[in-house]
């Protein structure tokens, strides 16, 4: 029954310490304000979690693709409201920055 008892204890011992990474991240911090979250909280988050967007890094083209493809698939927005959130996202969530700081 030892050796049973033993391979218990170990297996939560690793369960456990395989999880302390996890523990051990941030949560996202809010993204900065602007005219561009405006838009995303009002046309974006009825579909996605404002960090699911805001802890993606693209490049200025990507943004735009993927605010065109949001529109094509029913995000209300408006062209010129599309344009001020593909600047605001290009600027704070930039690819190549960390993924947990927005740049101000």
């Amino acid at each position: 029954m030892f050796p049973r008892t033993s391979s218990v204890v170990i297996g939560f011992g690793v369960a456990l310490l395989a999880s302390v990474p996890l523990m051990a991240q941030q949560p996202p911090s809010d993204p900065p304000p602007g005219p561009g979250l405006d838009i995303i909280k009002g046309s974006c988050v009825g579909c996605h979690d404002i960090y699911m967007i805001s802890t993606k890094r693209k490049t200025h083209e990507e943004w735009a693709a993927t605010v065109a493809l949001m529109a094509d698939r029913g995000a209300e927005i408006t062209p010129e409201d599309a344009q001020i959130v593909v600047d605001y996202l290009s600027q704070n969530f930039p690819k190549g920055a960390a993924d947990t700081a927005p740049s101000k």
